[in-house]
């Protein structure tokens, strides 16, 4: 045992937030924490870690515990650079080396008289340096410092001059150099961009210890841990596996609990029906029985249900023409600084695509220009016809921090009534008081939700949408991809959350050192195509044929054995793929027909036919919806062509 949450109970005020939790961690068990936001997941750490005190109960440590976590301010010296603070986590191997290098100036006078003693506890200490791992020490630091997104030009600067965000990295990057048996993580995937997020994944892969995260990063979940833990109305439920396998067990406890509890009051409303005609009667001895039977029946709770969780849809609005947006060799930055240079893309209505690449590479900044927030350097952007414009700024600066919840909102449309605004912003988990707290009391979480009920109410065919996933919980992330995949207009995402860029795009935008190039597919597509050497940068309206392998441009036969069969696995891996590409184009196409069938059943209502305004809606989702499957189908085509083009070079 590392350490045991024995009914632990806490509130602040009149919230009862954790309520006799009793839990175990064990050696060598990764594990992840979650539940909604404010559901008490940090106060659990700030328990263990002896930052704050339970309300009741206990928490049981193993003798001598050691805990790494990334602490709230930067413990640093004046003027420590980047490097040293993160060698701080080997204090006492630099102790040693320390002392290693005053004994080696002292033995440099072969004449003292202790040279021989000298030598002894030189010797000692080398042995005690390399015991501790002292001669890999500094290429260590280096490996994680470059694996959070710090280049070599970082090292010797002033860690004070970082930005905050920079900051939490030097911090997380320390912790995981501190040799400790317990890792205590809060959403240690912010701050880190794709790269940082994947080495991340394959440190905490190979650490030995244990540890305990706090993460909504659902790949990062899938490909991290080994058991996950619900923080859910106050209590910890328990489930092996990753992130995909709680989903479905979860679902499918709540589905027998649902069926077991519905299963039991039939059995006690029968019950009690039969004690209550027979009590007095001439079966009483029976009904007395039975009443004693179900005074001592242990009852199954009602399953649990979450009427506050988010469900909210996004309506695109009026049909746009055929271009959404059209970039002709625009060059987006600041000032003489460009990030992105000579760009030329067209976005045609209802197509998805997420802007992806490194901290700093210049995301946010192109997303503006789409946005007009920041005028092009060179070049121009221009929307199509009937084009309407939603952005999300990950800063959330179009929330005014003086103003009200619902003020946001009803600013918006002061037609509707306080009454149709507060069920708007339900759709949000804003209820109650929540809707008149000020903005700048929110938490991120919170802050998010609110900005996305602005950009939703308003609405558009264009939407442009900058990190929306930040401090959002899982269960929020999936309400936002479901109402981003039924949503039919254009879309282009900023995001480092793979699970939903896999979810809700279909092109991937990658910027990095001031080029920006477009590949089709998801990024899981564009993961596996890069790790393949098969990831050829496209125009998104047209899919370019791969660049053509060497049998194929007349070299003559490949070399005989192994060779050969490097080619042929390489063949069938990107068949594979392609084909199931096809299998998902083919999912929304059917799923787009589906809606379409069911909407056109609804024209033939006599209700429909009443009410004219309600027909003129349903006719404009149908013809986004045949747009949608226009443009499904010419992509399944030309993967189709591509596929018979590989087939034919594998023969």
């Amino acid at each position: 045992m590392l350490y045991r949450f024995e009914d632990i109970e806490k509130s602040y005020g009149p919230h009862d937030i954790l309520k006799g939790v009793t839990w175990q961690h064990n050696p060598g068990e990764k594990v992840a924490l979650v539940g909604r936001n404010g559901a008490g997941k940090t106060t659990l750490f700030k328990l263990l870690l002896k930052q704050e005190e339970a309300d009741r109960g206990q928490i049981v440590r193993a003798s001598g515990l050691t805990i790494g976590h990334v602490g709230q301010h930067l413990d640093a010296e004046p003027g420590m650079s980047l490097f040293d603070y993160a060698e701080t986590a080997f204090a006492d191997v630099l102790v040693i080396e320390r002392k290693m290098r005053a004994i080696e100036h002292d033995l440099a006078d072969a004449s003292r008289p202790d040279h021989e003693r000298l030598l002894q506890k030189y010797a000692e200490l080398q042995h005690d340096f390399e015991h501790a791992d002292g001669y890999t020490l500094h290429a260590e630091v280096e490996r994680v410092l470059t694996g959070v997104g710090f280049v070599k030009g970082d090292w010797e600067r002033p860690i004070a001059e970082f930005s905050g965000g920079q900051q939490n990295r030097a911090m997380l990057a320390r912790v995981l150099l501190t040799k400790v048996d317990l890792l205590l993580l809060d959403e240690p995937t912010n701050h880190l961009d794709l790269d940082g997020i994947e080495f991340l994944e394959e440190f905490l892969h190979d650490f030995k210890g244990s540890f305990l995260l706090i993460s909504h990063d659902r790949t990062f979940l899938n490909r991290s841990v080994e058991k996950m833990v619900e923080l859910a109305h106050g209590k910890l439920l328990e489930y092996n596996g990753n992130y995909d396998r709680f989903v479905q067990l979860r679902a499918e406890r709540m589905e027998k609990q649902a069926a077991d509890y519905e299963r039991q009051q039939e059995y006690i409303d029968k019950t009690q029906e039969f004690i209550r005609r027979n009590i007095a009667g001439q079966k009483t001895k029976q009904a007395k029985s039975r009443r004693k039977m179900l005074a001592r029946l242990d009852e199954v709770e009602r399953p649990e249900t979450d009427e506050t969780l988010a469900n909210f849809r996004l309506e695109a609005g009026p049909r746009s023409g055929a271009i959404a947006l059209t970039a002709d060799r625009v060059v987006a930055g600041y000032g003489e600084a460009p990030v992105v240079r000579n760009l030329s893309m067209t976005i045609r209505r209802g197509e998805r695509y997420a802007i992806i690449g490194p901290n700093g590479s210049g995301k946010s900044t192109l997303l503006k220009t789409f946005a007009g927030r920041l005028q092009p350097l060179a070049g121009a952007v221009t929307y199509g016809h009937n084009v309407h414009v939603g952005y999300y700024d990950q800063t959330l600066g179009d929330l005014d921090p003086k103003g009200s919840v619902i003020d946001e909102v009803w600013n918006l449309d002061h037609s509707q009534t306080e009454e149709q605004v507060r069920n708007y912003l339900a759709q949000f988990s804003f209820f109650d008081d929540d809707v008149f707290k000020k903005t700048r009391d929110l938490s991120g979480g919170e802050k998010g939700r609110l900005a996305l009920a602005k950009i939703m109410y308003v609405g558009g065919n264009l939407m442009l949408l900058d990190e929306p996933t930040n401090h959002l919980d899982v269960y929020t992330r999936e309400a936002l991809e479901e109402a981003l995949e039924r949503f039919t207009g254009a879309l282009v995402v900023v995001s480092h959350d793979r699970y939903f860029i896999d979810r809700v795009v279909d092109n991937v935008v990658v910027v990095d050192n001031g080029a920006a190039e477009i590949y089709p597919g998801n990024y899981s597509d564009h993961a596996e195509r890069m790790k393949a050497g098969l990831a050829t940068p496209r125009a998104p309206e047209v899919l370019q044929p791969r660049a053509p392998l060497p049998a194929e441009r007349g070299e003559g036969a490949r070399r005989a054995g192994e060779g050969q069969r490097t080619e042929q696995r390489k063949h069938a891996k990107r068949l594979k793929k392609i084909d199931e590409e096809i299998a998902a184009l083919e999912a929304r196409v059917a799923a787009a027909e589906r809606e379409r069938e069911r909407n056109d059943f609804l024209l033939c209502s006599e209700e429909v036919y009443r009410d004219g305004e309600r027909m003129k809606k349903i006719q404009a989702q149908n013809a986004d919806l045949k747009s949608m499957i226009e443009l499904l189908v010419g992509k399944w085509e030309a993967l189709a062509k591509e596929r018979e083009e590989l087939e034919g070079a594998v023969a």
